[in-house]
């Protein structure tokens, strides 16, 4: 019997732990201690009827995937430790009895050698049941626990499998059939090369018994244009299971490629199909299902794409692994984490709105601020989902205690139609950062700010985007470039009032479904529709803008998947016809703005405003 009993608020006495090694990613993990009453987008404590957009209420203490519990009585804990992943000075949980508005910490007290090695998430209540049941992973293998006297009572536990697998998460409950899946994933040499794949516990018994699934292994990346050498092989792992309407269950898989996989399950999870390109793009990153009790589904993941791999093989400030891709020399995409709703089971898809963006995007020393011993990934992928009263959702994400994150929201946010910005908050919204030459942390670059708001030079009071090409060689790219997120649309408008500096070397406006860096050099080649301008206002013999002088750009789509662009400049129609480069079924949520100067430019052209309009 593995008995552990916890210290509750009440002060019960609970011995567990929550150790888990990151066997498939190597990532340790970490912890801080929760911020009381700190919310980053308001001065005071908020009620949950007030909420609407992503309010932050606080940080996990440990990364932030499989930690969340929500107890029958509402009850919500997150459960972490301190000190290195290797050997932490203490386990404890944090707590909230307010819906998440505010949290306290519980310390955890244990005892025993049986902590040691110990991978896995902490126990969630079975649908079936209502025991407590946990899967671990030690030396020796793989541990069912389960309690029958809550989730600070005694726990019985049982051996299910010889082998240890890593990224073990709580258990999902099915609606169609009495059965609970439990995600995981396992590491393997193939051909002399590493390899990660997917697997699937299944119990039909309420998890006294369980049968184990391999997913199919999904393929490997490959050094093709634009890249010089292969991302990080990451195949088709951390698995994330809707089960749909018809009974069928739906996989969504991180891989190294450029969009998440995605496999079917006809047998309740005992079979998978061979894993294929889904329609949401994101790259070494984890996706997240969540379905709320209205039946809508929720995903959450990072719309992203990191900038093209370049080759290291011969760079001496970076470890010999990094060199040949068995890590992620430089993860440039997990900046920013979104969400999406849908009401007919994943067809279709409203929202994908930037949930989230990193607080430290922009600082100089983001690659060792804070240190690495207890997380090194300062990224805020990862994610795990509570439903509160009055259909609120509490969401937990992040990696490295400096950038995780606990935020609620309301869904019907996901619905809105309009975004629109002039800088009066900064660029709190907007990712502008660049990235200075070598590699400092794990997979990490420093940062520069990049494009700066400048006093606008016509409004006093107010702000504009500077957008130009400083020289500054310790820069991995100088042009300076801006990315801003709005709610998705297959039809819309996008309108932004820009002026351009005489004596500047022009610039791009593109239109696209995904966050790219703000300084990548190849994100138009992936929008649906590019603008690209001289710094005379010319686009080809053409002039069609006029330096020194503040101008209304309006694009209007009709259909992201097939149909070209309108451009009217000041309220008429432009000569200028943007074909559609490449088709989107998700719809554009995102304009990036870039200076395309070939030498340095100190003029470049000014931001005043942006407004998107969508029509789903």
């Amino acid at each position: 019997m593995n008995s552990f009993t916890g210290q509750s608020a009440g002060g019960l006495k609970l011995k567990k732990s929550f150790k888990y090694l990151f066997m498939v990613c190597f990532t340790l993990y970490s912890t801080v201690g929760c911020d009381r009453n700190k919310n980053e987008n308001t001065s005071k404590p908020l009620s949950l009827k007030e909420i609407f957009a992503p309010v932050f209420v606080g940080r996990p203490p440990e990364n932030a995937f499989h930690g969340l519990v929500q107890l029958p009585d509402g009850e919500l804990r997150h459960y972490g430790f301190r000190g290195p992943q290797s050997n932490p000075t203490e386990h404890y949980y944090i707590y909230s009895n307010n819906n998440g508005l505010t949290w306290d910490e519980a310390g955890v007290t244990i005892s025993g050698s049986a902590v040691t090695g110990e991978s896995g998430p902490p126990p969630a209540r079975s649908l079936y049941s209502g025991d407590f049941i946990r899967l671990i992973s030690r030396r020796d293998g793989t541990y069912a626990l389960r309690s029958k006297d809550g989730i600070d009572g005694e726990y019985q536990q049982a051996k299910i499998h010889d082998e240890r697998f890593g990224m073990i998460r709580q258990p999902l409950f099915l609606q169609k059939r009495q059965r609970m899946l439990v995600t995981c994933g396992q590491s393997w040499e193939e051909e002399g090369k590493a390899t990660f794949r997917s697997c699937v516990f299944y119990s039909d018994d309420d998890g006294y018994h369980w049968q184990l699934a391999r997913v199919p292994v999904g393929p490997r990346h490959e050094a093709v244009w634009p890249h010089e050498k292969t991302r990080w092989q990451n195949n088709t792992i951390e698995p994330t299971i809707a089960e749909l309407g018809d009974g069928r269950l739906w996989m969504l898989l991180r891989t190294s490629m450029d969009n998440l996989y995605q496999s079917f399950s006809q047998d309740g999870g005992e079979t998978w199909s061979a894993p294929v390109p889904s329609r949401f793009y994101s790259t070494l990153t984890m996706p997240t299902f969540f379905r709320m009790k209205d039946g809508r589904l929720l995903v959450f993941w990072c719309n992203t794409t990191p900038l093209p791999e370049v080759d290291r093989s011969t760079d001496t400030t970076i470890r010999q692994e990094q060199k040949f891709g068995l890590w992620e020399d430089v993860f440039t995409n997990r900046d920013a984490i979104h969400v999406a709703i849908s009401e007919d089971d994943g067809k279709t898809w409203i929202g994908f709105r930037e949930l989230y963006l990193n607080q430290l995007r922009n600082e100089s020393d983001f690659a060792t601020r804070g240190g690495t011993e207890v997380s090194l990934d300062k990224s805020v992928h990862q994610s795990q989902a509570a439903e509160l009263p009055q259909g609120k959702v509490l969401v937990a994400f992040g990696q490295h205690p400096l950038v995780r994150a606990m935020v609620i929201f309301d869904p019907a946010w996901l619905y809105e139609t309009e975004r629109s910005d002039s800088f009066a908050n900064g660029l709190k919204d907007w990712s502008t950062h660049k990235y200075l030459k070598g590699i400092k942390g794990h997979c990490a670059y420093n940062r520069d700010p990049g494009a700066p708001l400048v006093e606008h030079p016509d409004k006093q009071g107010r702000k504009a985007l500077h957008i130009r090409r400083p020289a500054d060689p310790g820069l991995v790219c100088e042009n300076d470039g801006a990315v801003w997120n709005f709610p998705a649309g297959l039809k819309g408008s996008f309108t932004t009032s820009i002026m351009l500096e005489p004596g500047g070397e022009g610039g791009r406006i593109c239109l696209i479904d995904r966050w790219f860096n703000p300084t990548d050099t190849l994100a138009y080649r992936y929008a649906m529709y590019s603008f690209a301008f001289e710094g005379d206002g010319s686009i080809g013999d053409e002039t069609v803008l006029q330096p020194g002088k503040w101008q209304e750009l309006r694009f209007e789509w009709e259909d992201s998947r097939s149909a070209a662009c309108r451009l009217l400049i000041d309220g008429k129609q432009s000569s200028v016809r943007l074909e559609l480069n490449r088709p989107s079924e998700n719809g554009i949520c995102y304009v990036h703005f870039r200076s395309i100067a070939d030498r340095e430019d100190k003029y470049g052209f000014l931001v005043e405003s942006v407004k998107a309009s969508i029509r789903h």
